[in-house]
Order: structure tokens, then C-alpha cells, then sequence
């Protein structure tokens, strides 16, 4: 990957300045608004009140973003009061990473205009980072970036022992703060994507394609426990998926933090290998990074070319 990165660092400084302005928008207000609730909270017993808290203080103020996250994600009132009444160790440890979110916004401008710059037909959207229910770090909707800060700035500090599923202590103790910016340009990259594809090897390489181009965009390697443990059993991980690639059941590859027999998410590593070896592999590199990005994922036989043009089986 260092080669790769090499010549992305000098990609981006032969590309135009113009490329750097950029309109998009970042959100942090439901942050405050949330903790602000959550100490109301802490001063009553009484459910009902609570409820209250969390309406009025939170959900009522919250962005737009945070409507559509909660609506995404099936979070309400009586979810968040009993997430905050039955681990409180957990948010008391969580708090100040997500505070820290509003010294990350700069750093995750310059990566957005790094992005702009690789891919200069970049359609703007609108960044909202929100304090989520626990089931889910991020996801996009209608040219929005939602983040959960919850999961998205957890790292191996916070307090899991409230916790039955080791899944999210896990996917915690490869995270850090820094990994904002990263799953922030993983989500901005989804807005950019044409469909999602039903097979394994389309969902792989949608989310794979994500990874690498972001990446790129923020020019650090990227540090997941998917990539960790792909790299050290790839061979045998590389043969099973090739047996399993054109199922429509991917629950064994992705989205499985909660019931991975291994290691979660291993669709992503597999994705991500592909779209680096179709990069490495292609002559002119500006044009496949927009040939990865603008992938119709719902194409099967597009899907198919391009990963025979990759080369990763051979």
C-alpha cells in the first residue's frame, strides 16, 4: 500500500487547486444537544421524565440528520432513556471522544478536498454527527453522511463491561479518534455510488471500494480488525469467497459483528483487495479511481468485468 499512497501524495499535489473548494457542511450540534439531555436525565428517577429529557432536549432540536438517522435505525425515545439507564459506565467513558469530534472537522475538510481532488466530479453532501443507538457507526441517506459518534469514536478506553456481545468491545480495540475522518469519507464515498448490488461479490466490492478510495483521501493506512486478520489468513479467506461470491447471502461476510464466527466484516477486506489490485493493475490511475467509484453495482455483468480486470484471482 505504501507505493499506493506514494503516488496519491504526488496525484494530489499535481492536481488543481480549484479542486480544494469545497460547499459541504458539517453538523455537530446533536452532540451537544444529547449530552445536554443526558444530564437532565441524571437528575431524575422518574421515567417518564426522562422520556421527556431525551424529546424535548434531543430529539425535538435535532438536525435533520439526526430525524434521519433515528428513522434509518428505528431509534426512539424509550430506546435511548434505557441505553442510558443500563450503561452508564459506557457513556460516561464515551463522552469526551464524542466532544472531541468538533477538533476532527478540519482534519476531515482537508480529506474531503483530497477526495475532490482524486475525484473531481465529487457531489457534495452534508456531514451529521449524532449520538446513535448502538446500532450503527454511520450510513448515508439522500446525500447525507449520518454518523453515530457512540461507535464511531469508541476506542479501547471505553468501558464495554456493561456489555454481553463482545462485538462493539472488538471493532473498539482497533478504532482511535482518528478514525473519524476515515469512516467519514468510507460514508461520503457511498453518496457518490451507483446502487448496492445483491451479491456477495457486489456488497463486497461496494464497501471495499469505499475503504480504499478512502484511504487515499486521507492518506493513512487504513487500521480495521478486518484488515488485520485478512492479511494474516488471506489465502484461505480469498478461496472460501471465491466459492461464495455470487450468493445472495452474505450474512457470514458482512454486517456480522454480532455473530461472526471468525472476524467480522471480512467483505470488506476481500472488496478492498479487489479494488487496490484493479487499481495497481490499471495504466491510467485518475481513471480508475473514477471507474471504481462510479461502478454500477446493480450490473452483474459490470461487476463481473471489473473483477476479472482487477486480476485478483490470478
Amino acid at each position: 500500500m505504501k507505493k499506493t499512497l506514494l503516488f496519491i501524495t504526488v496525484l494530489l499535489g499535481l492536481a488543481f487547486t480549484g479542486f480544494a473548494q469545497s460547499t459541504n457542511k458539517i453538523f455537530t450540534s446533536d452532540i451537544d444537544n444529547f449530552w445536554n439531555a443526558f444530564d437532565h436525565i441524571q437528575t431524575t428517577k422518574d421515567y417518564s421524565k426522562k422520556l421527556q429529557f431525551i424529546r424535548t432536549l434531543y430529539i425535538d432540536k435535532g438536525t435533520k440528520g439526526l430525524k434521519a438517522f433515528m428513522a434509518a435505525r428505528d431509534y426512539n425515545d424509550t430506546l435511548y432513556v434505557n441505553l442510558i439507564n443500563r450503561l452508564p459506565k459506557f457513556w460516561h467513558s464515551i463522552r469526551p471522544n464524542t466532544l472531541r469530534i468538533k477538533n476532527k472537522t478540519s482534519e476531515l475538510k482537508d480529506a474531503i478536498k483530497n477526495l475532490k481532488r482524486l475525484y473531481p466530479e465529487l457531489k457534495d453532501a452534508e456531514m451529521y454527527f449524532t449520538i446513535g443507538g448502538l446500532r450503527s457507526g454511520g450510513t448515508v441517506m439522500n446525500q447525507m453522511v449520518l454518523v453515530g459518534a457512540e461507535i464511531a469514536t469508541g476506542d479501547s478506553t471505553i468501558d464495554m463491561s456493561e456489555f454481553k456481545s463482545n462485538w462493539l468491545k472488538n471493532v473498539f480495540a482497533n478504532q482511535s479518534i482518528d478514525n473519524i475522518v476515515f469512516l467519514n469519507i468510507h460514508e461520503y464515498i457511498h453518496t457518490q455510488q451507483i446502487g448496492e448490488g445483491a451479491t456477495l461479490l457486489s456488497k463486497s466490492i461496494h464497501e471495499g471500494a469505499c475503504d480504499f478510495i478512502a484511504e487515499m483521501a486521507t492518506q493513512k493506512p487504513i487500521k480495521t480488525s478486518y484488515q488485520t486478520y485478512g492479511q494474516a489468513h488471506n489465502n484461505e479467506i480469498k478461496a472460501l469467497f471465491k466459492k461464495q461470491m455470487h450468493s445472495n447471502n452474505y450474512s457470514d461476510w458482512l454486517y456480522n459483528g454480532s455473530h461472526a464466527k471468525t472476524c467480522a466484516d471480512l467483505g470488506y477486506y476481500v472488496g478492498y483487495q479487489i479494488c487496490k489490485s484493479y487499481f495497481d493493475h490499471a495504466k491510467n490511475k485518475r481513471k480508475a479511481i473514477q471507474e471504481i467509484i462510479c461502478l454500477d453495482y446493480d450490473n452483474a455483468q459490470a461487476i463481473d468485468s471489473f473483477l476479472i480486470q482487477s486480476q485478483y484471482f490470478n
